[in-house]
């Protein structure tokens, strides 16, 4: 019979091979939710001596489910290790990256207090809104449900190769909110506000990230609200929505035109489906940004 692995001491982090498989055990047995957080604090003394192993399937280290637990205390432990925060699930997830898309802010702060928020300049005063760099799920169950659809997806090569790659490739404006230099202004009591080109965009540019809150999508709320958009998972038995009304940045502002000069696109990254405007050619310094909303988001709408 296979004799036991004892777990580590308190102080150690130090581990053998047999250590790290009882301590991976344990893990796995956290991530499956078969014991709780104060079952497995009793198991492990140090959180530390268990940072650096992912549990089986989802790749996810302790401070990843930390963050989806939102366990501040445990975020607070593993923080002593900084590489832990960047460090991918099997998606390509990072803790930070989780605690952005939960729109988990407390944890935000312990793992960068030096961080400031991305505010635009010069936004309109619209009241009760929150300026979004990224988009959030509006429950974690949300986002795991949105995993599951695009991972079932992948599996089944119903992603098309371009989202993937263009995934890859704007991996960093994605992730750090990059865009060109535009502005919010006003333009009549008709239309509004609308976003223009502050200097030469060229074609195929990144332009920005149209951010809110995704949650599961109704007819009622697509037909209602002027900032909500389908959200696609590439998989047809979860309809999902990213609705801008009340949080979201710059791009709600972006006006419709049947001769648009962007494009709005839905692309792979890390797992999570994330939508992009691309310049469809060069755009004159001072030319408004405009997109093709669609005939679906006129049913229901009064043409403009």
């Amino acid at each position: 019979m296979e004799q036991a692995c004892p777990l580590p001491k308190a102080n150690s982090l130090f581990i053998d091979e047999c250590e790290e498989r009882a301590l991976r055990n344990w893990l796995n047995r956290l991530s499956a939710k078969k014991i709780s957080w104060e079952q497995f604090n009793q198991k492990i003394a140090n959180p530390l001596s268990v940072s650096r192993i992912a549990s089986r399937g989802s790749g996810q280290s302790l401070l990843h489910l930390a963050v989806l637990d939102d366990r501040l205390d445990m975020v607070q432990a593993l923080k002593r290790d900084a590489s832990l925060k960047w460090r991918r699930d099997a998606v390509g997830l990072s803790p930070i990256e989780l605690a952005q898309l939960l729109n988990r802010k407390e944890v935000l702060d312990l793992l960068q207090p030096s961080l400031e928020r991305a505010v635009f300049p010069d936004f309109p005063p619209l009241e009760n809104f929150e300026y979004l760099p990224h988009p959030i799920f509006e429950t974690r169950e949300s986002l795991e449900q949105v995993l599951a659809c695009v991972a079932k997806a992948k599996q089944e090569d119903k992603i098309s190769a371009e989202k993937i790659w263009m995934g890859i490739y704007f991996d960093k404006e994605v992730q750090n909110g990059v865009h060109p230099a535009v502005s919010i202004r006003h333009i009549n009591s008709e239309i509004g506000y609308g976003v223009f080109a502050e200097k030469k965009i060229p074609p195929c540019a990144y332009v920005g990230e149209y951010t809110g809150v995704v949650q599961e999508r109704t007819p009622k709320q697509l037909k209602e609200k002027n900032y909500c958009l389908r959200y696609p998972v590439w998989e047809g038995k979860k309809n999902f929505a990213i609705d801008a009304e009340e949080k979201g940045n710059f791009t709600r502002f972006i006006n419709h035109s049947r001769e648009p000069n962007l494009s709005l696109e839905s692309i792979y990254w890390h797992g999570v489906p994330r939508m992009i405007f691309l310049a469809l050619k060069e755009i004159w310094e001072g030319e408004p940004l405009t997109f093709d909303y669609g005939p679906l988001f006129w049913k229901g709408h009064e043409s403009r």
